[in-house]
Formats: C-alpha cells, structure tokens, sequence
C-alpha cells in the first residue's frame, strides 16, 4: 500500500518546485520536467510545409529504382501530434481532458478514459480523425507493471482466418485482454466478485448470538483480506475508470476501446454524412507502443471492422514485442530479451542532432530494420555537445534529471520525442536494395523532381537513390 501511494508523493514534492497544472493537479515525473503540450501554431506550420512538401511526390515511389517499392505513408505532422498525445496519457484524467479541449479535440462527444487491471488508454476525436492512446508506465512503484514485463514467454498468434501470424511477448498480448466479451459477463462478475456479503444474524441464546457474530466478523475479514491482496499484486488506476471496479477488472481494454470506436464511427456528422472519412490512428509511448502495437494485432486476429478506417500506428520507444513471423504478418525502438525481434513497420531514428532517419522495411523480406545497439563508449547526455547547446532552452528540473539519471533513461522522455519531431530534419533511407544516400535542403531546392532524380543516377547509380524530407 505504501508503494501504491510512491507516485502520488513524488508528484507532490517535485510539485513544490514546479508548481500544479492549471487545473490544480500535480503534473506525472514523466512529463513535470517539460509541462508544454499541445502548440497549435507550430503544429500547423509543420502540417503546411509537409503540404508543400508532398505536393510534389505524386509517386511513392520515387527516390528507388525498384519500380515496386511503395515509400511508406510516414507523416511527420502526425507523428508529432500522436506523440504529445502519447506524452499526455501519463496525466491525471482531469489534466488530459483540459488540454485536448484547449487543442480543439471534441472531448465533451467522443472522449473516453479506459482502465484494464494496470492498462490505461484514452480515445478521443478531432476533424474526423479518431485516436486511441495507450499510456506507459506513470506510476514506477506499481508492482503489476514490472510482473506484466517479467511474464516475457511467446505466446503463438493466429488470426481469424487461422493464417499463423507469430509468436508475441505472453505478458503484453494478455494486458490487453481478450477480443470477445460474453453478453453475460458483468452479471457473471458482479455475483461472483465477492462485493455481496451474507450474514445470518441468530439471537435464540448467548451462544447463538456470540457465534453468529463472530462467523460474520471471519467473513467480512476474508473478504476484505482478499480485496487488498488483489488490489496489492493487480493495483489499478480507478480514476480512468470512473471508479467502476467491475470494468477495469473484467472487461477487456480491447472490448472497450472497440466498443466505443465503433460507437463513434458510427456516428453521423451533423452537416453531412463524413462517416466514411473517420480514420482511426493508434499510438503510445514505451509500454503503451507495446499494447498499441498489440490491439492492432488483435484488431487483425479478429478481422474487426475497425480495419476499414485504420489509418496507422505510431509508437515512441517501443519495446521488442514478437519473433520474426510476427514482425512481418502486419505492415516503431528500445531492446527487450535477445530473442525477440523488432516490432513491424517502418523504423524512424531520432539522433542527437534532431536527424530523423527512416528506414522501410526491406522491399524483398519485409523485415523491419534492426536500430542499432547502445554504444556506452559513445558521447552521450551531458557529454554530448548537442544536448549541451539544448540546456538553456529546458526547465531546471530537466537539467537536474540530465544530471542524475543515465542517459538510456534521459533519451526516453516523451518530452525529447515531440521537440525531435517537430524541429527536426527528415531523410529516407531505402532498405532492400542498399541503403540509399540523401539530398540536403540546398541541393533539392536548384533541381527540379526530374533533374534530381537524374543527377542521383549519374551519382550513385540506380541502388543508392533516396529522397529526403525536410
């Protein structure tokens, strides 16, 4: 029990220092060293110079020579938007709802906070864009975070139509809960949870009276026994519940993130019938990369109609969470157990200069690319001069913490993910072939897309073109 309150008390004596969120809540250890969200003017201008930008590149698949290659659909404007998303779910619920509202997302109609044991997530709707958030870990003392890591067994995956689609990491596939809920569930649990005590109270003599009391007082202390045994081994976070302990027990966070997506795509705009244009993007930040990445799986196994409006996953440090067959059965990075491989998609690498590297799957495999290992020789926190140059823009708090922890756990702040994505430069490298070289801002604004295509043929030859992005 003492563990269970360890989060709220570091909240409140970091929040001495850096004061409460306007809403009178104690900002999460993740994000009090960078309280900033949402920045809708800079948002924009990203989204009208990746416009600009694109208007150009009809064909995905310029920059290789293999006629083939499809360039994945990669938004540098949504990855930013998805990733201070994913820097918000660590907060409290009130938090969460004040800053959505103050982005222009419709809170009041299609937000939604869900609990599941120690998995959290949000869903919520702007402009027709549907996003399904997972949440990491807020709070480091919670006991069933590190139990769901531990349980790192495979576990074999099919999809509906028995097609074999890998083996996952076990604690991970099972947070998310099943696909399929019994129309008979809640009422199964709510007789069965224990919350309903019997006492049969007799007063014929001394001795009946005595005995009865002392049978109901053995029962009522079982039961409260057992309730703090199970909230002490499985502690759940009540507030992205609505304090509904029979949901977050036994109804799946995937029944319910499912549920309600459908409810919200099968909603009719007032003005006119946009139905069909609602997509659905899904996103989180370490742990709640690895469950976002897991309800898309399950979303596959299932065949759910939630697949007509998917539009993509974008996941921010994510752990290895599957083998070989499960990266490819579905077409995103830090390091779990030797024997699992990189999850599926397309690998975006953030250096410390703000490069963003991207690099496909190989065209011929579909193997995801491998990021490559930590180098602790290498230049890295405070001794990097990028990071150096960067401290007097950051809160005093982010410089003690670059002081005190180690750079892996630095590197890993949501906070870095969004200031990377939005001020950083963009390259593709195509994998498949050889990796590609790249063009520079200057070199692409003198040629024309023809002109530049040319002089990478003439250059490098047909196995190193690339573009880039910026």
């Amino acid at each position: 029990m003492v563990l269970l309150m360890g989060d709220q008390v570091i909240r409140i004596v970091l929040g001495r220092f850096a004061g409460q969120h306007i809403t009178k809540r104690y900002l999460s250890l993740i994000n009090i060293v960078d309280p900033h969200f949402f920045n809708l003017e800079k948002e924009k201008a990203l989204e009208e110079k990746e416009e600009r930008k694109f208007s150009k590149l009809e064909d995905h698949s310029y920059g290789s020579s293999n006629p083939d290659f499809k360039r994945p659909q990669y938004s540098l404007a949504i990855a930013h938007t998805l990733a201070v998303a994913s820097k918000l779910v660590y907060e409290d619920v009130t938090v969460v709802k004040y800053e959505l509202a103050l982005a222009g997302y419709d809170v009041e109609h299609s937000f939604k906070a869900m609990g599941y044991k120690n998995v959290c997530a949000y869903v919520v709707e702007k402009d027709n864009d549907v996003i399904l958030v997972f949440r990491g870990y807020t709070n480091p003392l919670n006991i069933q975070n590190y139990v769901t890591n531990i349980d790192a067994g495979l576990t074999k995956v099919e999809s509906a139509k028995g097609d074999y689609m890998g083996r996952v990491h076990k604690g991970f596939w099972d947070a998310m809960g099943t696909t399929i809920e019994p129309p008979d569930k809640a009422l199964e649990t709510s007789t069965s949870s224990g919350s309903i005590i019997k006492i049969d109270l007799s007063h014929a003599s001394l001795l009946k009276s005595v005995s009865t009391a002392v049978i109901g007082i053995l029962r009522v202390m079982k039961a409260l026994t057992f309730n703090v045994f199970t909230n002490v081994i499985d502690p759940i976070d009540s507030s992205w519940a609505g304090h509904n302990a029979l949901i977050v027990r036994h109804q799946s966070m995937y029944s319910q993130a499912e549920k309600f997506i459908l409810d919200i795509f099968s909603k009719k705009d007032i003005v006119s019938d946009r139905t069909k244009e609602k997509r659905l993007l899904i996103t989180g930040h370490s742990l709640g990369g690895a469950l976002a990445t897991v309800f898309l799986a399950k979303m596959i196994q299932k065949d759910s109609p939630l697949l007509r409006n998917f539009a993509g996953l974008y996941t921010y440090g994510q752990p290895n969470i599957g083998d070989r067959h499960f990266s490819r059965s579905f077409n995103i990075i830090p390091r779990i157990p030797p024997w699992y491989s990189p999850p599926p998609g397309t690998l975006v690498f953030l250096d410390s200069t703000y490069k963003i590297s991207i690099y496909p799957p190989n065209q011929i495999t579909q193997e995801p690319v491998r990021v490559r290992k930590i180098s602790f020789l290498h230049l890295s926190g405070l001794l990097n001069k990028n990071i150096i140059c960067r401290l007097k823009t950051e809160t005093p708090l982010r410089v003690v913490f670059r002081i005190l922890l180690p750079f892996i756990l630095n590197d890993h702040f949501p906070s870095d993910y969004c200031r990377a994505l939005l001020s950083g430069n963009v390259e593709w490298i195509i994998v498949g072939e050889k990796e590609g070289g790249y063009v520079n801002e200057e070199e692409e604004q003198q040629f024309s897309d023809e002109d530049l295509q040319q002089k990478h043929l003439q250059k490098h030859g047909p196995s190193k073109l690339a573009t880039t992005m910026k």
